[in-house]
């Protein structure tokens, strides 16, 4: 063998082994830049996540307090609702025993109005 068979003897091996060697760079510089982007999309996915989780936090609690309120208020509206009631069978009580006959005949035409609105809504 001569020096310059050698020379490219040694040539190929020299830049098949740079060639590795930058392979193997590159290959470490793209997977540490892979796992920095999987952690920068790791953390956008967690704060995505909390955010999510603030939010149907705050649906949670919001309906919460609508529930609790539209009970109290549906609580008062039947309290009252049963004092008017009651003011009314007091007031026709009171009606009937000074004057019977006007009574029933108010209550017999509240009946017979009340009919011919429901055979008017059915008619349409």
């Amino acid at each position: 063998m001569t020096g310059t068979e050698r020379e490219f003897d040694i040539d190929p091996r020299l830049t098949a082994e740079r060639a590795a060697y930058r392979a193997a760079d590159l290959a470490e510089d793209l997977a540490e830049e892979t796992g920095e982007r999987v952690d920068d999309l790791t953390d956008q996915v967690e704060d995505a996540a909390d955010a999510v989780g603030d939010v149907l936090r705050d649906v949670r609690e919001t309906a919460t307090d609508a529930i609790d309120a539209i009970t109290t208020q549906a609580g008062v509206a039947a309290s009252e609702a049963r004092e008017v009631l009651d003011d009314g069978v007091a007031y026709v009580k009171a009606r009937y025993r000074e004057n019977p006959g006007v009574v029933i005949a108010v209550g017999a035409a509240v009946v017979v109005g009340v009919v011919l609105v429901v055979k008017a809504l059915t008619r349409r």
